[in-house]
């Protein structure tokens, strides 16, 4: 998956930008200690992407219905809701269509919107290149292998190729089974705005079917004078056509079925 961008203004660009690049709990994981990593960070990012490009071609479409929630505890306390259906179509089309709003109109109409309409941009090919998890964009290390009876997972340090505002620096977790990013942490790899003191996010991610699909996402921006900003995003209610036309439904309280 691909992590949106930027768009502009004379106050709120920067957080717009930083919200907009940003755009990540994991079950706990007990470590079995004084096991070595069977495969090696470079081994590892291989077998996700391929697997990657695999699922790609697999899904035709999906939508989703997401919330998103603002608190800015700035000078004056500032807050607002709103909630979208998302409409993906393969390769590179991104629709939105809101379903409710309320609270701060400067937040919907400055930060909500824009993200959606950055996110819109950022599925064109050359967007998704750029801020693709890949060996292209990414050095990556072994941190944590970490291993159960249930699970196997790979915890990767990573370090960006170049300072691009579209890139972060920081952790992806993997699932061994899958070859997937389950969890991503970090923070830009290039600070946007002499307004932004940090950027600190996190992203979830499930399996539903076939895919790997976001299902929560937290950024919290602390602002120069002006205070912080904590944004969070959930994603419920998933459709998924697969190439092929077979359906998925995923309801939100996590129930799966094909049809």
């Amino acid at each position: 998956m691909t992590l949106p961008y930027h768009k502009k203004g004379p106050h709120h660009g920067w957080f717009v930008l930083i919200l907009a690049s940003l755009m990540i709990s994991l079950p706990a994981v007990s470590q079995q200690s004084g096991v070595a990593a069977p495969m090696s960070a470079d081994q590892v990012m291989e077998r996700v992407v391929q697997m990657n490009d695999l699922r790609a071609k697999m899904l035709d479409s999906y939508s989703s219905v997401r919330t998103y929630h603002l608190e800015c505890h700035c000078l004056s306390h500032k807050s607002a809701d709103m909630a979208v259906r998302m409409n993906y179509l393969a390769p590179d089309r991104k629709e939105f269509s809101i379903l409710s709003e309320s609270g701060s109109g400067t937040i919907r109409d400055r930060v909500f919107r824009k993200l959606l309409a950055a996110e819109e941009e950022s599925v064109r090919q050359e967007n998704q290149q750029q801020s693709a998890i890949t060996p292209e964009n990414y050095t990556f290390q072994i941190s944590q292998y970490e291993k159960t009876d249930r699970s196997e997972v790979y915890v990767l340090g990573a370090q960006p190729r170049s300072k691009n505002k579209f890139l972060f620096r920081g952790h992806i977790w993997v699932d061994a089974s899958d070859f997937a990013i389950m969890r991503v942490e970090g923070e830009p790899a290039i600070n946007p705005s002499w307004w932004t003191k940090k950027t600190d996010f996190k992203r979830n991610y499930e399996k539903i079917g076939e895919f790997w699909l976001p299902v929560s996402n937290e950024s919290v921006t602390k602002v120069r004078v002006f205070g912080t900003a904590i944004l969070t995003i959930e994603y419920r209610d998933y459709q998924i056509t697969q190439a092929g036309g077979a359906t998925i439904a995923y309801s939100q309280q996590k129930s799966l079925s094909a049809q």
